[in-house]
């Protein structure tokens, strides 16, 4: 099982908590194993980590196929999902089996307070067990009494 930061708009965070998104999508291949929790970081203007989601599985294929088979499930309109992955040869398809919205939002500032220099990824970060950034998020949930749902 792998840890991993992803960047995503707030618009789309909310999405995936409400349910209204199950999939999401990034322009080059991903590699996120089944089971593997990607902590979702809501862009600026929130500038947080939101929520944790657990991954049912990644698909990786052209633009085209991976639109015909998840159109449904990615929250966005042909015509941005197509503005997204122009000249992507592979794109990823993140399922998700299970999310969920923590309690209080992990902020930018905190996350820069325990990890000087500090920088939200522009996509996504890969996390292992020692990394700074983890561990602040696993600190913070500790610290606030918070256990995960999985």
């Amino acid at each position: 099982m792998y840890d991993a930061l992803i960047s995503m708009k707030p618009t789309y965070v909310e999405m995936l908590i409400s349910g209204d998104k199950a999939v999401e999508i990034r322009n080059r291949s991903v590699n996120l194993q089944p089971n593997s929790r990607i902590w979702i970081y809501s862009t600026l203007p929130k500038g947080c980590v939101q929520a944790v989601a657990q991954v049912l599985r990644v698909e990786v294929g052209s633009p085209v196929s991976i639109w015909r088979k998840h159109h449904c499930s990615v929250g966005i309109s042909k015509r941005i999902y197509y503005h997204y992955v122009n000249g992507s040869s592979a794109v990823s398809a993140i399922l998700v089996k299970r999310i969920w919205k923590l309690p209080f939002d992990l902020s930018l500032k905190y996350l820069r307070n325990r990890v000087p220099g500090f920088h939200p990824p522009q996509s996504l970060r890969y996390m292992n067990d020692d990394d700074p950034v983890l561990s602040a998020i696993v600190d913070f949930l500790k610290t606030n009494g918070i256990h995960l749902q999985f």
